[in-house]
């Protein structure tokens, strides 16, 4: 029986990984917009497959769910990538979205696939890794850059309620509670409130965030004690 070496290769946003580099961490894609390149470089000695789709922001938790057909398409869906060559990922408009009162995330998957070259009886897999995608409606008031600063936050019966009165979606990162870290915190959507169950005991509670901006830069820390 043939024995599987599996080699599972994640993808760090902007890092090398398996010899690929994706140019960027998160992508925004004003509405107003027609195309957008971003760039992908194999820095290794053997041929890559890049395979991109856009699909639903299921994997950050906070994230509201899209209905129906993506405005942007990525392409092409799938192409080789030579050693130490830069190839393209073109998001292509192909339609408008409602609601335009706000951003919608989308998650644009990028895998990196052996060119299909089997060594000692081993096949190499390679996992896909989503970055987010933003569709952002050009007719939005406010600055994106410093929207973090308008999230408050109030305490709830089982844990604390965070208010995100702007149109942009907030990434938090770096979160702790009463000097606990919280994994994952994941996304407050635009003009929405989420619940999370942090500092569930009555008691005071002491959170530290932060956010991160279209280029993937961290805004500085904020602080809030909630009574």
């Amino acid at each position: 029986m043939t024995k599987f070496a599996l080699l599972m290769l994640c993808a760090v946003s902007g890092i090398s990984h398996a010899g690929v580099v994706v140019g960027g961490t998160r992508f925004v894609f004003p509405s107003s917009a027609e195309t957008r390149t971003i760039l992908v470089t194999n820095t290794s000695n053997e041929p890559w497959l890049i395979n991109s789709k856009i699909s639903a922001p299921t994997v950050w938790l906070g994230a509201v769910a899209f209905n129906g057909q993506p405005p942007i398409l990525a392409t092409p869906p799938l192409f080789l990538l030579p050693p130490g060559a830069t190839g393209t990922i073109r998001l292509v408009k192909t339609g408008d979205l409602t609601p335009n009162d706000r951003e919608t995330l989308f998650a644009l998957s990028v895998a990196s696939i052996p060119s299909g070259r089997v060594e000692d009886r081993s096949v190499k897999v390679a996992l896909r890794s989503s970055f987010k995608l933003f569709w952002r409606p050009v007719s939005l008031k406010g600055d994106p850059e410093q929207a973090w600063q308008q999230v408050t936050w109030r305490r709830e019966p089982r844990g604390v309620m965070a208010e995100n009165p702007t149109p942009f979606y907030i990434n938090l990162t770096q979160v702790t509670a009463n000097g606990n870290p919280v994994n994952d915190a994941g996304v407050i959507p635009p003009l929405s409130q989420r619940h999370f169950t942090w500092c569930a005991a009555q008691t005071a509670c002491t959170l530290r965030w932060r956010t991160l901006n279209d280029l993937g830069g961290l805004t500085p820390v904020n602080e809030q004690r909630l009574p």
